[in-house]
């Protein structure tokens, strides 16, 4: 299968404006109107074809499943190779030990040179039935590993099937057994380290092109089969449960990532930025909000001391942090606690001064407590930013 990534030069990762860059730079070199050769024109078929499916979101996700896909048969076409060569490798003889026969020595020579040839002969014999006994023994052990990789992919393919059918919970419970079933053969342990890693880092890149659908059954699968309580890997179940629209299975990730202090603060302001968009509980959301707020105050206070107010640096606030000062102070806004809202948004346009909304919700914050004066020094602060937003048309600076 041709790969529509190479043939357009760009990386499995390229967003669509970078397609279409690719695809115009390639077509303006072998349209057949510029380079009238035979070449140039299957080229440049090859080229249309790959920027039909690629700028087409439904096609393109079809396609980077069918190269996963080959990239899996290939892997384990791989793996198979390389047990076949450590197999051709072995010593037959490895595990024999000679040991001559003992024997009283002869009286004559005639007596002697019989008593050497049969010596040779038993140990010759002896060589023989050890060297066929290995060989038919390396036999039966290859073609029980094959057996049990081709044994193996099939039950794969099950889960998978299992998985993209809607049964999650039947697939897990599949692949359990599956690792039960071949636990007690050691040969094939080598086989399902390597599918695992490549299971894992296909997922990686499911979840780097946001196909969280492909990227989640990954994550599911290796950390089911390794038995795997990877944080950053839970971090990362939880965000794709988030983008599949199921907010309480993320919610419930998140919540254990918090208590065992895994970045706590980035999880704290996911879990109510859940509960304010996706969940509408805005209560619940509040209240992880002003958990956020009040670790952060009691961090400030420890780093630079009372004087915390001027010391602190925008640059070297975490994200997490200025999110959840945003996000606090909009449901503040919306709930029309002007006083509470106006002390979290003068953070916020401090941390984000670029930041419209900032300016907006503070700006009608003081108007709302008739504090024209703050209301008109803030406008003025974003003008100069040159930010023009949108104010109260009662409230005039002029």
């Amino acid at each position: 299968m041709e790969n529509y990534y190479q043939i357009l030069g760009l990386s499995e990762m390229a967003t669509l404006s970078e397609i279409k860059v690719a695809y115009k730079k390639l077509a303006k070199a072998y349209h057949p109107d510029i380079n009238p050769t035979s070449a140039a024109e299957e080229k440049f078929k090859s080229i249309s074809t790959a920027y039909t499916i690629l700028s087409n979101n439904d096609l393109r996700r079809q396609y980077d499943v069918k190269l996963a896909q080959m990239r899996l048969n290939a892997k384990r076409a791989s793996i198979r190779a390389q047990e076949t060569r450590q197999k051709a490798y072995r010593n037959p003889y490895r595990n024999y030990t000679y040991r001559p026969p003992v024997y009283k020595p002869a009286n004559n020579a005639s007596t002697e040179r019989k008593a050497t040839y049969y010596a040779l002969g038993i140990v010759a014999s002896v060589a023989l039935l050890l060297y066929v006994g290995v060989t038919i023994y390396d036999f039966y052990q290859e073609r029980k590993l094959q057996h049990m990789i081709s044994q193996f992919d099939e039950q794969v393919k099950y889960a998978d099937s299992l998985y993209y059918s809607g049964k999650v919970q039947a697939a897990l419970n599949f692949i359990d057994d599956m690792k039960s079933s071949n636990s007690d053969y050691t040969p094939i342990k080598r086989y399902e380290i390597d599918y695992l890693n490549f299971r894992r880092e296909q997922a990686d890149i499911d979840y780097k092109n946001q196909s969280y659908q492909d990227a989640l059954w990954g994550y599911l699968f290796f950390m089911e089969y390794s038995k795997s309580q990877n944080p950053d890997l839970q971090y990362r179940l939880a965000v794709c449960y988030k983008n599949l629209n199921e907010p309480n299975k993320a919610v419930f990730i998140l919540n254990r990532l918090m208590n065992s202090n895994y970045k706590r603060m980035r999880m704290i302001s996911l879990i109510a930025e859940i509960y304010k968009e996706e969940l509408n509980d805005y209560e619940v959301a509040m209240q992880y909000y002003q958990m956020g707020l009040k670790s952060i105050l009691a961090e400030f206070k420890s780093v630079y001391g009372n004087a915390y107010r001027l010391l602190v640096s925008a640059e070297r606030t975490p994200e997490s942090y200025k999110s959840i000062y945003f996000n606090a102070s909009e449901i503040l806004y919306d709930q029309e606690n002007y006083i509470e809202a106006s002390k979290l948004l003068e953070w916020v346009i401090f941390f984000k001064p670029e930041k419209k909304l900032g300016y907006q919700y503070l700006i009608e914050c003081y108007h709302q407590l008739g504090n024209k004066k703050e209301a008109c020094n803030i406008l003025k602060k974003a003008e100069k930013m040159d930010i023009r937003p949108s104010i109260n048309s009662e409230l005039s600076c002029n």
